[in-house]
């Protein structure tokens, strides 16, 4: 079988295995802060909190957008995006304060034009969500509409950039989310990152995300929680962030080896890629296939990539199909049911070869000649 994504940490154990001889194997240990210094070096932001996942991290940024900017009555999240994003939203605001956001075909994102951006309402915010990496252009949106707090799920997107900067460094926003779960260019294993360029936010969910805890050690000043990276998953991250050029390097091969192995297909008009942004560079995370028309259900093209020993991935549900969302949210646009109906993801991981990437590219074209 080749697995969707199967992480290469073998010549990046050294550190943890040190953490653990250490002894100092929760959240106290020098890798914590040597990877944040790097993290913050690496990104080009002032500020990095390492975090046990993804989903606190991304939880923390309506920790804060709700501290920062109590005045916000409105939240714009995307449609098809991982349901962690609307759930930690939810840990935050209430259902009637959000709102659905309309895709687009192309980005397989959300909607950005200057009709749709324009007429957002006031005192609001907008969870931007760079799905599959391809990155969303927030200075853009900020420059649109200044009034506008942007908060940025960047799980997905982690090493894209806009306007020739890495994203989660951009002072349009209030801060941004990262993961590091298994199937992440880097890894932890699970573990995630919280981002700001702004200190006093830094210094709120400083105490947030460890208890709470007061300039008095034990004694608490705010209901918080404890969403704490350990000194062992900092260490993996570490010597991974460590050797960051030689992995994006070897990723971007990977991405462009796709690109040039689906070119026939994508001229014949049998499938789609994402288009991106002016001004961004996508993040080779996963690679996903828009199978154009494709009337398949997601269980017949698992059968299909089954029989031949492939691994793939459905794009995101539209929100309602989440059966705790469907009480609270109605998917009323087309381009979200039929993103779901055509995107799928395929096998992405760092050491695939180029064998069994046209081995993959051959069996699409088998799929969507029948199709």
């Amino acid at each position: 079988m080749i697995n969707i994504y199967q992480p290469n940490i073998t010549k990046y154990q050294n550190s943890a295995i040190a953490a653990i001889k250490s002894g100092w194997i929760s959240n106290h240990g020098e890798y914590i802060q040597k990877s944040t210094d790097l993290l913050e070096k690496i990104v080009g932001v002032k500020h990095a909190i390492l975090m046990s996942n993804g989903t606190c991290a991304t939880h923390c940024l309506f920790l804060a957008l709700k501290w920062k900017h109590p005045e916000i009555n409105k939240i714009y999240i995307p449609n098809n995006v991982y349901v962690a994003a609307w759930n930690a939203a939810l840990m935050c605001y209430s259902p009637n304060q959000m709102q659905v956001m309309k895709m687009d075909l192309a980005t397989w994102n959300i909607d950005t034009s200057d009709e749709i951006i324009t007429n957002l309402e006031p005192n609001s915010a907008i969870l931007i969500v760079h799905n599959l990496g391809n990155i969303i252009n927030v200075n853009r949106i900020k420059q649109l509409r200044p009034d506008l707090i942007l908060l940025e799920d960047n799980c997905e997107g982690f090493s894209g950039q806009y306007n020739n900067q890495m994203t989660g460094s951009s002072e349009a926003v209030l801060a941004s989310s990262l993961s590091f779960y298994g199937n992440k260019i880097i890894t932890s294993g699970e573990g995630g990152a919280f981002l700001t360029n702004n200190t006093d936010v830094y210094e709120y969910i400083k105490k947030i995300y460890s208890q709470g805890m007061s300039n008095i050690r034990y004694l608490h000043e705010l209901h918080a929680y404890n969403y704490r990276m350990t000194n062992v998953q900092a260490a993996l991250l570490y010597d991974q962030l460590l050797d960051y050029s030689t992995i994006m390097n070897q990723k971007a091969t990977i991405f462009e080896n796709y690109r040039n192995l689906l070119q026939p297909l994508i001229k014949s008009g049998k499938i789609n890629i994402f288009q991106s942004e002016n001004k961004t560079v996508a993040a080779n995370w996963i690679f996903g296939v828009r199978l154009v028309n494709n009337q398949k259900t997601i269980s017949d093209l698992n059968d299909f990539f089954t029989k031949y020993q492939i691994e793939i991935r459905p794009f995101f549900y539209p929100i309602d199909k989440h059966h705790h969302l469907t009480k609270h949210f109605q998917s009323t646009d087309p381009i979200a049911e039929k993103l779901h109906q055509e995107i799928i993801m395929i096998p992405s991981s760092p050491e695939i070869t180029i064998n069994q990437q046209q081995y993959i590219v051959n069996c699409l074209d088998i799929l969507t000649s029948n199709n």
